[in-house]
């Protein structure tokens, strides 16, 4: 692993921890102001001002991961930017509480260092974006005999991580999100920056109270009326949105599920295990593997489609798209089907889109797709992955798959 840094110029500024609280807060008001189901239990949550610091690979802060907690329990994960040329303040909005326990990992982390370096002693250990959104542990030792060693073992599946490089197949890799993603386009994702605080400026001037907590008096149906702007746009939605439903000339009950992947490597299968079982092609995901021929680095992109009309005996057309884009997605799901959303080193499943229908003069709205993330590992699929929304503008999209009937 390359230890090379980039420089504080290329990198911008760090984000305040206190900065990061307020736009996290923000995010939570406004999801819920809009009047987007899934977060119809947010207004009255308090976001933990204490979050998860999560490093990038090069060292330097990424992001933090706020708990949104409505009386005893976690019901979401913000995570939001701690550097600024990450572009966008608020990078997702998760549905329910992290699925790995950072004390487990870090005690699980360190035996796994123990076993390849006996003589090893542990100095230190923080949370890394190893491959995004995948996190993993990283642990700084000496060995007595070796020297200063540096490892990286992932905090769901406990397996060290090994392969380096955005260019991997879908799978398992790991790549500086700042360096391959962030910095290439540093000037566009700080002008998205700066027109953030712009919009937490104006927002925080016509609802004062938008990003107070706990022990603070907030009437919580005046700020849902001004965050929604409704005194001055009577007639026009805060947000339009549109999730994947089986029955969607009935107004039946959102029925795409998440599954777990059940390797490290399985991302694009329980991908694909997710898109076949919404059609009613149902496979477990060893047999999805072979189909799609997932080897120890992950799965290529013509191996998942192949997989996708092989399983289904040319029911389904499968078709590779490596110029993704946000109106696409959005076609997809309007039709009513879910795509797979590739990102650099990773496979999920998107079954939904949010746009935001007001900005700030001159500015594009912001725009986000509904994820269905079958990491973190589980070897139990119904216990594992992560369903949040995500914003567009945050990552690099580098490929969708649609999924039709032939």
């Amino acid at each position: 692993m390359s230890n090379k840094r980039s420089t504080k110029s290329e990198l911008g500024e760090p984000v305040d921890p206190t900065v990061a609280l307020q736009h996290a807060v923000l995010a939570v008001r406004r999801a819920w102001a809009g009047g987007v189901p899934d977060f119809a239990e947010w207004g009255s949550a308090n976001v933990d001002p204490e979050p998860l610091i999560i490093n990038d690979l090069n060292g330097d802060r990424l992001f933090y991961d706020f708990n949104v907690r409505l009386d005893e329990r976690t019901i979401g994960v913000v995570r939001a930017s701690a550097n600024k040329v990450v572009g966008s303040p608020v990078v997702s909005l998760q549905l329910g509480p992290h699925r790995w326990s950072v004390k487990d990992a870090t005690l699980e982390a360190a035996k796994v260092v123990k076993q390849r370096e006996a003589r090893a002693d542990v100095n230190d250990t923080s949370l890394v974006c190893y491959c995004y959104p995948k996190i993993a542990i990283r642990v700084e030792a000496v060995s007595r005999e070796a020297g200063p060693l540096s490892m990286l073992v992932d905090v769901a599946d406990l397996k060290p991580i090994e392969r380096f490089g955005a260019d991997e197949e879908e799978g398992l890799s790991s790549y500086s999100f700042l360096d391959e993603v962030a910095v290439p386009e540093a000037d566009l994702r700080r002008s998205r920056w700066e027109a953030a605080e712009g919009e937490l400026e104006a927002s925080l001037k016509a609802a004062p109270t938008a990003v107070e907590q706990e022990g603070a008096k907030v009437d919580l149906a005046d700020l849902k009326h001004k965050l929604a702007l409704k005194p001055y746009l009577e007639y026009i939605s805060f947000y339009s949105w549109k999730t994947v439903r089986y029955a969607p000339r009935c107004n039946a009950p959102e029925v795409f599920r998440l599954y777990a992947q059940q390797t490290n490597v399985y991302c694009a299968v329980a991908t694909g295990q997710m898109i076949l079982d919404f059609y009613k092609y149902h496979f477990d995901q060893h047999a999805i593997a072979a189909d799609m021929g997932t080897g120890p680095g992950g799965t290529s992109n013509t191996g998942q489609v192949n997989g996708y009309e092989s399983l289904s005996n040319n029911g389904l057309d499968a078709t590779y798209d490596n110029t993704a884009a946000w109106s696409e997605a959005k076609a997809e799901i309007d039709a009513n089907r879910p795509l797979k959303s590739g990102i650099p080193g990773h496979a999920r499943a998107c079954a939904g889109w949010k746009r935001q229908n007001i900005t700030l003069i001159g500015r594009r709205p912001k725009r986000w797709l509904k994820i269905y993330d079958p990491w973190p590992w589980n070897a139990d699929i119904c216990n594992g992955g992560a369903v949040y929304w995500e914003d567009w503008d945050s990552v690099t999209h580098t490929n969708f798959i649609y999924v039709r009937h032939s």
